[in-house]
């Protein structure tokens, strides 16, 4: 269960309410409505049922105590990161993963 969030915008996409044009331009190609797809699995799911899902690509983040999944599609650059804590995530967000080369 996704007990705090991290920034507004992807606490919107998980409420289903209207962004502004600041944020819409912001996530750019990001499809909203699979990460609200993605973002309400992982408020129903334990680490277990994560494991379980492959299309998740759930996985924690080197040298962090932050875990990822992806927020669209496995060729996006959108992630959603989170920390475990008693059972629930807190600090959802979604960050884009930049090419650095």
């Amino acid at each position: 269960m996704i007990k705090s969030f991290a920034d507004t915008t992807t606490e919107k996409i998980f409420l289903g309410e209207e962004l502004s044009r600041k944020e819409t331009k912001f996530l750019g190609n990001l499809n909203s409505v699979k990460a609200f797809e993605r973002l309400a699995i992982l408020n129903e799911a334990d680490e277990k049922a994560l494991l379980l899902m492959p299309f998740l690509f759930y996985h924690k983040l080197k040298g962090s105590s932050k875990y990822s999944i992806d927020a669209d599609s496995r060729k996006s650059p959108w992630r959603i990161t989170f920390q475990w804590e008693n059972m629930e995530m807190k600090n959802v967000e979604l960050v884009k993963i930049e090419d650095t080369h």
